[in-house]
Formats: C-alpha cells, structure tokens, sequence
C-alpha cells in the first residue's frame, strides 16, 4: 500500500510570515497537531504544537540558574506573549521532510520513527498534495494485521 492511499488531503498550510498565535488559532481549530509550513506554495517547514510549547518553556539554563521559572506564571505568561507574536519561520523545523505520494506506507512509518517525526507532508512531483502522521500508518497496519 501507498501513501497516496491514507494520506489526508486536502493539507491545512500555514504561512512562514503567519505569527505564532494565528498558527496556533490554525491547529486548535482544525484540531490537528502541526501543519507544513508554506511560501509561495512550497513546502518550507513543518511546525508543530511541540514546537510552540518548547519555545514557551524555560531553557536550561534559566531554571539551572533559578527554578522560580518552573513556578513563576507571570513569567511563563510573559514568554507566552512574546513568542505568540513572532513568525513562524523563526521556530519551524526546516527543511521539511516529505515523501512522495508512491512511497510503501511501512517506508514511510519506517522514516517517521527513525527520525523521530509523527508527520510528513506527501508531495507529488513538487506540488504539496497531503500529509500523513504516524497514527495513519499504525492504524492502516493494525486494520490490516485484523483482517489476516
């Protein structure tokens, strides 16, 4: 079985130049967990809830030289405000990783896990024509795994 044949489509796309807070208006409402992060229609990154929530929290270093932080809620409000205003192209992950639409879905959940990916785009020549998550390829797996 192919990509092609579990792959969500059409693709929910944010902009590169979107701000975070619109980005994650973007996900809550389309209740999904990233989105391929787009410029003049190519794929230029992937962004995900994960990544948001990481650049909320505290670095290292700041709770190592005071763990007030972990409990300060003024402070993590403050940092929610000043990363919910900036692009998205500062905290995507990029280049994005895709496939092509006639990649094996187990290649493709093979590649999620060895590099630690839950979602990848699925192009078709150099057009952005679906994403597929890990949980597509486990739940297509398990339903066929069921009917052997």
């Amino acid at each position: 079985m192919k990509v092609k044949e579990i792959m969500k489509s059409p693709v929910i796309t944010v902009n590169k130049n979107a701000t975070i807070k619109e980005c994650g208006d973007l996900l809550e409402k389309h209740g999904i967990n990233g989105a391929p992060v787009v410029d003049d229609n190519r794929v230029v990154g992937l962004i995900t809830k994960a990544d948001i929530f990481k650049s909320i929290l505290p670095r290292y270093p700041e709770i190592f030289k005071d763990e007030r932080h972990l409990m300060d809620f003024e402070y993590m409000e403050e940092r929610i405000r000043k990363v919910t205003k900036i692009e998205v192209s500062e905290l995507m992950g990029s280049p994005a990783m895709t496939l092509d639409q006639e990649t094996p879905i187990v290649k493709a959940g093979s590649i999620m896990v060895l590099r630690k990916i839950k979602q990848m785009p699925v192009m078709k020549d150099d057009k952005l024509v679906g994403i597929i998550t890990l949980t597509d390829v486990f739940r297509n797996l398990m339903e066929k795994a069921g009917k052997g």
